[in-house]
């Protein structure tokens, strides 16, 4: 497929695209109207490790604490966990009994219904991370705003207490160890002290002495970190601190434009899907060169659709309506015919189609009227014995015909009748025969065509389908050349394969096609094709 052939695709299938996009935009906002409104409170967090944090935790693990990818992913873990959901739902119900008595004594305070359980809280909660900084969000979603502000509050400051005890308690068990270290070093300061008792101040050993400064060192050093970390214990503050702390919530879902955006992209991906999908699985012919391949015959017509208001059924629009745009198609095909016939050869055309209801004898009728106005004296046969249709079309006698004149009732000079128009006659079907596909196949036939070729310039033989009856494959190889009528709108790739084989399988010489029921062409080669049962 060409470039132009995709847009045509999506021109000629744009209701499914359009219907698709309809669809799901409306089913979309429905439903984004039908939801609950959600709202988002957030409290930012700075967190940093404070100087007696470092002391006791150390440098290397400070900063593999603060890594942000991994920091966030604690934290996130910590503030999710069903402990301190537990703790913030403790926390909101003293919050909401502190309000009710607020309530009591006359202020204008904000108290839910229900208090979420921890279950629910735990599912209300997210984290973000502020661009790889120590600074990170806490956020709380509720369909109502005072509610999603009261939640994140909480949280922030019940995993603000929960670290700070943490915290607290890793320093005080840090200030213990200490503590019996310092212990064990003043046993072992005792026990030099009582070794030292041995000698003079002038005579003592080296070693000795060198012993002693180091013990009385380490339990200065020792002494050093056990007060800093008391103090540590009593200020410990782990660095977290609430920078922006919540406020009611704002509404972040339902969005209806940005939903709406996204089903109209979405519904425009599916659509153009959809049309592509119907396209490939659509049999039924949609151009000139579709027409043309499946039939593997040249077009030698195309006749416009004819609205049904415009022109009641069984009229000739040739003669009727001579100014009408269709009769041009007719002219064309008057034309294209006659370069087909420049040595004068092809004067028996017989005309059929692969299914009823394609328009084959309105065509046949309307170029037998085209061709006798250039002067040339054209007689119409009814070889569609099955279901006659032309003598809907002039005053005749229906009952005189070609059947009369197969079976030896009726000369065939009284069987052709006058149709009313200069030049163009017509033999009818006659009564209708019991067996009409053995009629058409007889050498009486073809006796019939010979002497019709004396009396008149073209014979036009109207038969039945071919793939309704075999009629039309007995009287192929009896006439000079087949025309074959396909309507547009509803010729399929099958049933144009299996015409064509048909036709050449008793040997055929197939003129060409003509397209009827077709509207005017669009710039990119398609037709806008309608659903009309053209008449018979």
């Amino acid at each position: 497929m060409e470039l132009k052939d995709y847009i045509n695709v999506v021109v000629n299938r744009r209701w499914i695209i359009l219907g698709t996009v309809g669809v799901i935009l409306a089913v979309t906002l429905i439903l984004t109207f039908l939801q609950s409104p959600v709202y988002e409170s957030r409290v930012q967090i700075l967190s940093e490790v404070s100087s007696a944090s470092e002391s006791v935790l150390g440098s290397f693990f400070t900063s593999a604490l603060f890594d942000p990818d991994r920091y966030l992913q604690t934290q996130t873990e910590i503030i999710k966990t069903e402990t301190m959901a537990q703790a913030v739902e403790s926390h909101l119900r003293l919050l909401y009994e502190q309000r009710a008595r607020e309530r009591e004594a006359g202020e204008e305070v904000y108290i839910p219904e229900q208090v979420p359980d921890a279950l629910e809280l735990a599912s209300m909660i997210s984290v973000e991370q502020v661009q790889r900084t120590n600074i990170f969000d806490i956020l709380a979603h509720s369909d109502n705003p005072s509610l999603s502000r009261d939640i994140a509050q909480a949280y922030a400051e019940e995993y603000i207490a929960s670290r700070q005890l943490a915290a607290i308690r890793q320093i005080s068990e840090a200030r213990k160890e200490v503590w019996n270290r310092i212990n064990e070093v003043e046993e072992q300061i005792q026990e030099v002290a009582e070794r030292a008792k041995q000698y003079t101040a002038g005579n003592m050993p080296a070693e000795l002495q060198a012993e002693a400064q180091r013990v009385v060192s380490l339990w200065a050093s020792l002494y050093e970190k056990y007060m800093t970390l008391r103090i540590a214990e009593s200020l410990e503050q782990r660095g977290l601190e609430i920078i922006q702390p919540a406020s009611a919530g704002t509404r972040t879902s339902p969005r209806p434009v940005r939903n709406g955006v996204l089903a109209f992209f979405l519904g425009l991906i599916l659509g153009v899907g959809l049309a592509f999908l119907v396209e490939y699985l659509d049999d039924t012919l949609h151009t000139r060169e579709d027409f043309e391949q499946h039939y593997g015959v040249p077009v030698i017509g195309e006749i416009p659709f004819i609205p049904p208001g415009e022109l009641p059924a069984h009229h000739v629009i040739y003669s009727e309506r001579p100014r009408h745009p269709a009769v041009e198609g007719y002219r064309t095909m008057r034309t294209n015919l006659q370069f087909l016939n420049l040595q004068g050869q092809t004067r028996t055309i017989l005309f059929t189609s692969a299914e009823p209801e394609e328009g084959k004898s309105t065509v046949m009728v309307n170029l037998g009227a085209a061709l006798a106005e250039m002067g040339k004296r054209v007689i119409l046969v009814e070889a569609d014995l099955r279901k006659p249709m032309l003598d809907k079309y002039f005053q005749v006698q229906p009952d005189r015909g070609l059947s009369n004149v197969l079976a030896g009732g009726v000369p065939l000079a009284e069987a052709v009748q006058e149709t009313g128009s200069r030049n163009l006659f017509l033999l009818p079907a006659g009564v209708k025969p019991p067996n009409p596909g053995e009629l058409v196949a007889s050498e009486a036939m073809r006796a019939v065509f010979a002497g019709l070729k004396e009396a008149a310039d073209y014979i036009l033989v109207d038969s039945p389908p071919v793939l309704v009856a075999s009629d039309a494959m007995a009287l192929a190889p009896t006439v000079d050349g087949v025309i074959v009528v396909a309507c547009y709108g509803s010729s399929t790739r099958d049933s144009a394969r299996r015409t064509i084989e048909l036709l050449r399988r008793v040997e055929a010489r197939v003129l060409g096609l003509v397209i009827n029921n077709i509207a005017p062409a669009t710039r990119y080669g398609y037709y806008h094709y309608y659903y009309y049962t053209p008449p018979k």
